[in-house]
């Protein structure tokens, strides 16, 4: 049996749902729950999300090592063998607790989920807006860090490493052109910087607004 501790997200419904479907038993709890001791009772692992999504730990990191200590004090329960936490980067402080507690953890650094960038307000938005390329972005998809953490959980020879998460680093516009186009909202083409900023002098100097997608955009290629 597994204790998945995570909040609400597109990773949390694809990892429970690999998990059963590998014949597993799956428990799960948010990290504020006062009785993770009792919840991780009987579990030979624990997964924990330590950010609500990817895509916002990667973007406004909240990294709380009063969470992860409740969350390896469940790991004294009978029968856990194994911390494994997927957290995107800027969650060191909480790492570096569980570095320190001794118990027998994997780590695995997970970028933004093309899923996450779908449940965005900001592509919710009817428009077409053009975004510059050039900048890169690590991108995944929930089914594939799901795997990926079914098979850290099985691997003995991982135990106390840190890996990264299977990703494709992709044009930031490129991203958010690919997740758009499956929730057929806004409409988002790729323009040269050049021309990106000309298209923006112009749309200053008649106080057009732009689209909210722009703003996530240099969040996304500031990451």
């Amino acid at each position: 049996m597994i204790l998945c501790v995570s909040g609400e997200g597109p990773l949390k419904g694809a990892l429970v749902a690999r998990l059963q479907e590998q014949g597993e038993e799956v428990r799960v709890a948010s990290p504020s729950d006062d009785d993770l001791f009792g919840k991780a009772f009987g579990c030979s692992a624990i997964v924990y999300l330590p950010a609500a999504t990817m895509l916002e730990g990667r973007l406004r990191p909240e990294p709380a090592p009063e969470r992860m200590k409740k969350v390896l004090g469940a790991t004294n329960a009978p029968g856990v063998e194994l911390l494994m936490v997927a957290t995107p980067a800027g969650y060191e402080d909480e790492e570096l607790a569980l570095r320190k507690y001794g118990v027998p953890y994997v780590i695995m650094r997970t970028p933004p989920l093309l899923e996450e960038l779908e449940n965005q307000p900001a592509l919710q938005e009817r428009c077409a807006v053009w975004l510059p390329r050039g900048r890169k972005v690590a991108v995944t998809a929930a089914p594939n860090v799901a795997e990926a953490i079914v098979r850290a959980l099985r691997d003995d020879s991982l135990q106390g490493a840190t890996i990264d998460a299977p990703c494709e680093t992709l044009d930031a516009a490129e991203v958010l052109r690919r997740a758009a186009s499956r929730i057929h909202r806004a409409s988002v083409h790729m323009v040269a910087p050049e021309l990106d900023a000309l298209v923006r002098r112009v749309g200053r100097f008649f106080h057009v607004r732009e689209p909210a997608i722009v703003a996530l955009h240099g969040q996304l290629a500031a990451t």
